[in-house]
């Protein structure tokens, strides 16, 4: 039996997505990878390399040899055997505004690039490359005293959250035993631990399964008539609609599939006020949003007319796309804590208590004469790696730019955490003279500050890379530690932590 399996896939990014096309001599070092017509699109190497990946890491069930059958391989330089993949992916493209695939067939049946009209519509007008500078994100480095670290502050651009992007798989299954392991291999992408693109230990790259459309075309029911298989396939290809059912999708492809993985998900909440800047001031949009507690979108401007708004030092908010079923509803700001804010708050008071554990303390001598502070040092000025420090590699990563093989990923992976507030008032400061104690001049500003905050902390661990640490070890232990400081108040992420600001408390669930 051979059986040809078409699948179409649809996707919705849950948090930003940043995949670059590494043209910087024209196009700039964040350049956002584009297709024929200027819009975003998920290459089809990416997809099929991170699937690839996850599946051997922790697909269960499935032979392994079948890895290799599938996507595979490439053999020594002795036997040179390789062998291609059998599974074609197609490139991921942006759907518009009503769920479709962009371009139009010519009387050939070929695609069309967009028309000036098409152009025009309302999600291509919000991604398309004149946009290329409205969403990024802008991260200053710390150093070993939680400080902005010297000459480390970056932008980078990125995609909103809550676009659709949908993409096609193809492969020749020869027995029943291959449909059975292809859907079981399918399953893997819509797990947590399947994210795209760059900062994906951040949070970025995340997305849910909306639609999935499969056929099997058996062939053996078409040898009398091969080409009436053939029209199939094609009908199937060139079609521009996409099925969008995210509960029919549901059975076929689970969406946040947390198997395998340890996660840490808890709440917290104050009855404060709180500010998490994005260092830049300037004119904020009236339409500024954050979610409620139904987790639908509330308007938090208290009043659009406010002529002080110009002034104020804005929270850091992002953009999101919200869809009616299959049609485009309005862009949306939102309140978040960046997932790197949230990583690097854990990863300094991680190092904190796993120095306490291990006893060494400001003079304590290490190895030779190196103190901690020396370890800590060379570890933020990317010097070698300390091998003392080996099990905070593991779980948060390390980065060496002289030798690009030291390098490694972290086995933690920590999502944006959308603000829910009651609403925000714009507090206003004067500098004083340090001598006089008098106002200065032209030193009046104002500030956006969050009132009875909460948002949701989302925390995982790679499968992969976190299993040589088991709950017992040191660095673990240090984390569990850090996470009992975050919930109960001695952890602060927002800024201003040393002058009037919210005290966060996990909420407990009745």
């Amino acid at each position: 039996m051979s059986t040809v399996v078409l699948t179409r896939v649809a996707v919705e990014t849950i948090s930003p997505l940043a995949i670059y096309s590494g043209n910087r001599e024209t196009l700039g070092q964040n350049a956002i990878v584009r297709d024929w017509n200027g819009l975003p699109r998920i290459p089809a190497t990416a997809i099929a390399g991170v699937w690839r990946h996850t599946v051997m890491n922790i697909a269960k069930g499935v032979n392994p040899i079948q890895f290799e059958h599938w996507f595979g391989f490439k053999g020594d330089q002795k036997t040179q055997e390789r062998m291609a993949s059998r599974i074609i992916v197609t490139d991921g493209l942006l759907l518009d505004s009503k769920s479709c695939l962009p371009g139009t067939l010519d009387s050939k049946g070929q695609l069309r690039m967009l028309t000036e009209p098409d152009s025009r519509d309302p999600v291509y007008s919000l991604v398309n490359i004149n946009n290329s500078g409205r969403f990024e994100r802008t991260c200053c480095r710390l150093n070993e005293k939680k400080a902005n670290h010297r000459a480390a502050l970056f932008t980078a651009k990125t995609l909103p959250k809550g676009l659709r992007f949908a993409f096609d798989l193809k492969f020749e299954l020869d027995s029943d035993k291959d449909v059975e392991d292809y859907r079981k291999v399918l399953k893997i992408i819509g797990s947590r631990t399947f994210a795209l693109g760059s900062k994906t230990a951040n949070g970025l790259g995340s997305f849910k399964v909306i639609g999935v459309d499969l056929e099997e075309i058996r062939l053996d029911d078409y040898v009398d008539n091969p080409e009436e298989a053939a029209k199939k396939i094609r009908a199937f290809v060139i079609n521009r609609t996409v099925k969008i059912d995210e509960a029919a999708a549901a059975p076929v492809i689970p969406s946040a599939d947390d198997t395998g993985l340890k996660v840490w998900k808890f709440t917290l909440s104050s009855r404060g006020s709180m500010r998490l800047g994005t260092g830049i001031p300037g004119a904020i949009s009236a339409t500024i949003s954050a979610c409620g507690p139904d987790g639908n979108p509330i308007n938090l401007m208290p009043n659009e007319n406010d002529s002080g708004k110009r002034n104020i030092q804005p929270c850091f908010t992002d953009s999101r796309i919200t869809w009616k079923g299959s049609k485009f509803d309005k862009e949306i700001k939102e309140f978040i804590i960046p997932g790197s804010t949230i990583k690097g708050v854990l990863a300094h008071r991680t190092m904190y208590h796993f120095l306490r554990r291990k006893g060494w303390f400001t003079d304590t001598k290490i190895s030779g004469e190196r103190t901690p502070r020396d370890l800590i040092r060379d570890l933020l000025d990317n010097r070698e790696p300390p091998k003392e420090l080996e099990p905070y590699y593991t779980l948060f990563g390390r980065n060496d730019p002289v030798n690009h093989d030291n390098m490694r990923a972290g086995s933690l992976r920590v999502q944006d955490a959308v603000i829910s507030a009651d609403y925000w008032l714009n507090r206003m400061h004067n500098k004083l003279d340090r001598f006089t104690a008098g106002v200065m001049p032209s030193a009046l500003f104002g500030q956006m500050r969050l009132i009875n905050p909460s948002f949701a902390v989302h925390i995982s661990m790679n499968p992969s890379r976190g299993s040589e640490l088991p709950d017992d070890a040191e660095i673990m232990q240090a984390f569990q530690d850090t996470l009992y400081d975050l919930k109960n108040g001695f952890l602060n992420i927002c800024a201003g932590s040393g002058r009037d600001t919210a005290v966060f408390s996990e909420v407990k669930e009745n």
